[in-house]
């Protein structure tokens, strides 16, 4: 209506003439798509069992991925005061447990905290060290500073 020029369509040459041809029109902006995210949803593996549902009871779950907290053995107790470690637990079912140890627990504690965890499981395993070559924890009476297990990986074996 004024017949002024926009500064964002102003030209440089403030003579020349610009020439803006406006369109009404009536229909809403359709709105954007949504981002797709990739990788959602529970990790399996080949071997895993699934839940499965029958008619009239609930889903069972099945437990994948690491254990966060496991309940610890009751008879294995922290020392809070005393220096602790993290060891990560690799289960032959492809599960992982992350445990609390003080330095002076042995092999055997360990043994202790997997049987704990996995009520009704077979015992006859062994434990080794994570690293090549993986060696064989034989010693049950060998402590976790003495076996270098501080803040480690313990894979489970049949």
């Amino acid at each position: 209506r004024k017949s002024e020029c926009p500064k964002e369509l102003e030209p440089e040459d403030r003579r020349a003439p610009v020439h803006v041809n406006l369109m009404r029109r009536e229909e809403k902006c359709p709105e954007r798509e949504k981002p797709k995210v990739s990788f959602q949803g529970v990790g399996r593996t080949l071997g895993a069992t699934s839940s499965v549902v029958a008619p009239d009871s609930s889903p069972v779950p099945v437990q994948t991925g690491v254990a966060a907290a496991a309940a610890p053995s009751p008879c294995l107790v922290i020392d809070e005061t005393a220096p602790t470690t993290s060891i990560q637990i690799r289960l032959t079912d492809g599960t992982r447990l992350v445990g609390k140890f003080n330095h002076h627990h042995t092999v055997n504690d360990i043994r202790a905290f997997i049987d704990s965890s996995r009520p009704g499981a077979p015992v006859n395993y062994q434990l080794q060290t994570m690293g090549f070559p993986p060696t064989p924890l034989a010693d049950l009476a060998q402590t976790i500073q003495q076996a270098g297990l501080a803040n480690s990986v313990v894979l489970q074996k049949f």
